[in-house]
């Protein structure tokens, strides 16, 4: 009822009259003066004054138009968003994500998304960095969630969302048991099992090696895989070794399946980061997702 007296008060301001004002509200002028009078009696001030010339706020009537007008226009925008909410049920988002992303992290982030916004569609398309930036290009997809550091990055409008830590990843046996660190002259002998050109834990291990005054044809690779589960499948099989995300291999470290190592004085800190096309217009649920995936309550697995 506040609400409707506060809106009714502006409008008499604005017509500088009851009567005018009341029949813009389709009201009888006696339940406009009532509605004015119990605004009044609320704050226990007059708020009107009744000139010659019409009717004019008093000083306690100016603060009130004020805080009106400002509930007024927050009345809209919730309107407004809720109607947006209402037919974000109509939107669908289509995610590309690396395989470290896509496949170790968003699952549960959606998963805890949807427990909020239960008719939320979305899909994910695992890809390397490359093939998100194409896909983005191509609006084949709406939001790319790309690793590593990205040469076609300013392309796009771009947000930081998070860091993971590449280690070496070993077979857990005999050979590597009193193995905590390796020096780079050591990493530069071992049989390398390598991500493919264009993947971002690639491009990630590229540009420490160039830190270091390294190349990656400096590492002796024995193979190329564009699959963390057939990179990981190698090096349990005695094949090599390799650099993964320390969240793709949580699992196989718990259970004891590899065994994980620091390479001394290098770091390889990988970057998680969600791009978009600028001037491509962002649904809603693209914005509220993209928030979400900012936040805390993110969850990643």
């Amino acid at each position: 009822m506040l609400l409707t007296q506060l809106m009714a008060f502006c409008k008499v301001v604005q017509e500088g009259s009851i009567s005018k004002a009341a029949r813009e509200l389709h009201l009888t002028q006696p339940a406009l003066s009532a509605q004015i009078q119990a605004l009044e009696e609320h704050f226990g001030l007059p708020l009107l004054e009744r000139t010659n010339r019409g009717v004019i706020p008093t000083e306690a009537g100016e603060a009130v138009l004020y805080y009106a007008k400002r509930i007024s226009i927050l009345n809209q925008n919730l309107h407004q968003e809720i109607e947006r909410l209402k037919n974000m049920d109509n939107e669908e988002l289509a995610i590309g994500a690396g395989s470290t992303v896509g496949g170790y992290a968003l699952p549960c982030s959606i998963y805890i998304f949807k427990e909020k916004y239960p008719r939320a569609q979305i899909k994910v398309t695992v890809a390397n960095s490359e093939e998100i930036m194409q896909k983005l290009l191509d609006k084949t997809i709406d939001l790319g969630i790309v690793e590593g550091p990205t040469e076609k990055e300013e392309n796009f409008i771009s947000s930081v969302l998070a860091y993971d830590e590449l280690l070496l990843v070993t077979p857990n046996n005999d050979d590597w048991k009193d193995k905590n660190t390796v020096t780079l002259e050591e990493l530069k002998e071992f049989p390398f099992i390598a991500r493919e050109e264009g993947s971002g834990t690639r491009r990630t291990i590229e540009k420490a090696l160039q830190k270091k005054g390294l190349s990656f044809d400096d590492l002796n690779i024995v193979m190329e895989l564009n699959s963390f589960d057939a990179i990981k499948a190698s090096v349990e099989a005695g094949r090599g070794v390799t650099v993964l995300p320390r969240l793709a291999i949580k699992k196989e470290i718990y259970t004891g399946v590899l065994k994980a190592l620091k390479v001394e004085g290098i770091s390889f800190r990988h970057r998680f980061t969600a791009v978009y096309l600028p001037g491509r217009q962002q649904t809603l649920l693209q914005k509220k997702f993209l928030d979400f995936l900012k936040s805390k309550e993110r969850g990643f697995c």
